[in-house]
């Protein structure tokens, strides 16, 4: 009997055409960079926002250490974002207006 750590359950093919990551080697790369270029890659993933403000600051800062000081992570420092713009305003804008945003 498999345990749930080898279960894979493979994607409806509609829903694998357009999806963010087209193999597990591509997913794999991208996880790799995520731990070791964290600003790379997330900075790659902020490009697809609109940003009222750009960052000021660092893109990452932070420290896990408690021996180091307080315990904190920061991202993106100055800048600021408009998360209704984001998520409908730039749909609508194109051409999707007439689409279901969401289904419950």
């Amino acid at each position: 009997m498999a345990s749930n750590g080898d279960l894979i359950f493979n994607p409806a093919q509609r829903v694998a055409k357009v999806s963010h990551c087209s193999s597990m080697e591509q997913y794999k790369q991208l996880y790799e960079k995520s731990l070791k270029e964290p600003e790379a890659f997330w900075g790659d993933i902020a490009k697809n926002f609109h940003f009222e403000e750009d960052v000021t600051g660092k893109f990452l800062d932070y420290n896990f250490d408690a021996s180091k000081g307080e315990i904190y992570i920061r991202w993106m420092e100055g800048a600021k974002t408009n998360i209704c713009y984001n998520c409908l305003d730039v749909h609508v804008l194109a051409g999707k207006g007439d689409q279901v945003a969401f289904y419950w």
